[in-house]
């Protein structure tokens, strides 16, 4: 016997039947095994059928085709544990079904359970800097024990950080991709993204022996914005998939929100531009998120009481104050020798203390006490 989500992959993989077709069909007919039952006297009342999309499915060999392939993937779904859910199913993305542009049906694989009540996105560029890496991990951190959800596409950069320090902090993450589940894109994620179907999962539009081709990666963005209450973008040039995704999700009436960075930064230029368009709202750490979707259920990990000024900055950020203020003015690369760690890494935690208003910048890579 065939089943109806066999008849369904058919359906959506017909040449010219897009998700919304699929979907105003299967609504029309009831199913989808209806609707490619159906006789062209049937399929000739729908309103506003075109010529094109009626030959289509009356075409017995393209169906015929469908099918043998639906089959095909009914059965590696199967033997991979991969579950295959349509758009009206009780398991599918309850936040993503509220989008007119979501899938059909997708493909997830992973810990069975999807529909948190609160999902954020974390995405940004592929080629992060130290500052993007310390922020996504500061972000992170702040949404330990506080039921969230973190979503992101698995590409290097950004992604990879945000998977990497949700699986760190125990945070179920999820990945999304634009190609099938029978690969893993880049590769390097792979190990990453196996520790991942423990605690969360991958999910996908698009059937096995599906490429990571460049086309999918917008609809992949759409599903990372579609899924989630707010899209944080950290890291993001001026043109790019993390900006197509806070665009997405503006369009979707979801919150944007977006990391500040020193308008010389190529790496900021598209997060400045969003918070300075009032596309996204500006934050400076996880904390601001749980607060302005009103999430705080437990007080962040690492909030500290503020019995002083210098309470609210961690042990690395009061070395480089104090080095600061028994130098006058000090270089950043004097500053990183004097902690013993990286430049990116001080850059960081530099950034940090600027827009707490606690140092100031200076030309040539110095700072000096602001206050």
């Amino acid at each position: 016997m065939i089943s109806e989500t066999a008849y369904r992959i058919a359906l959506i993989n017909l040449p010219g039947i897009g998700n919304l077709y699929a979907k105003l069909l299967t609504e029309y007919f009831k199913s989808a095994e209806l609707v490619l039952k159906a006789s062209k006297k049937e399929l000739s009342k729908i309103p506003g059928i075109g010529d094109v999309l009626l030959s289509i499915l009356c075409n017995k060999t393209l169906k015929a085709k469908a099918m043998e392939r639906a089959r095909a993937e009914i059965k590696f779904a199967e033997k991979y544990g991969i579950s295959i859910w349509g758009y009206d199913h009780e398991k599918y993305p309850i936040k993503l079904k509220e989008c007119n542009d979501s899938p059909f049906l997708v493909y997830y694989r992973g810990t069975p359970y999807l529909n948190f009540t609160k999902i954020v996105s974390i995405v940004g560029t592929r080629k992060a800097t130290g500052y993007g890496e310390e922020l996504t991990r500061k972000i992170i951190e702040e949404f330990e024990n506080q039921d969230i959800l973190v979503v992101s596409g698995l590409a290097y950069g950004i992604d990879s950080y945000a998977h990497k320090f949700s699986l760190e902090y125990n945070i179920p993450t999820v990945g999304v991709l634009a190609h099938g589940l029978d690969k893993i894109y880049p590769q390097k994620n792979r190990a990453m993204a196996k520790k991942m179907l423990t605690n969360g999962g991958l999910i996908s539009e698009f059937m096995s022996g599906t490429n990571p081709e460049r086309e999918n990666f917008p609809k992949r963005n759409r599903i990372v914005a579609g899924m989630s209450d707010a899209t944080v973008v950290v890291e993001a040039t001026s043109k790019g998939g993390a900006l197509i995704t806070a665009n997405i999700a503006n369009s979707y009436g979801r919150d944007v929100f977006a990391a500040p960075g020193r308008i010389i930064d190529p790496y900021s230029r598209g997060c400045n531009a969003l918070i300075k368009s009032n596309r996204a709202a500006l934050i400076e750490s996880g904390e601001d998120v749980l607060k302005a979707m009103n999430w705080i259920t437990i007080e962040p990990k690492n909030k500290k009481k503020e019995n002083n000024l210098f309470n609210q900055f961690t042990d690395e950020e009061l070395l480089i104050i104090q080095a600061i203020q028994s130098k006058g003015i000090a270089n950043k690369n004097q500053v990183a020798f004097h902690l013993n760690t990286s430049v990116q890494k001080v850059s960081y935690l530099l950034f940090n203390l600027e827009l707490n208003g606690i140092i100031k910048a200076l030309p040539g890579d110095n700072y000096q006490m602001k206050i």
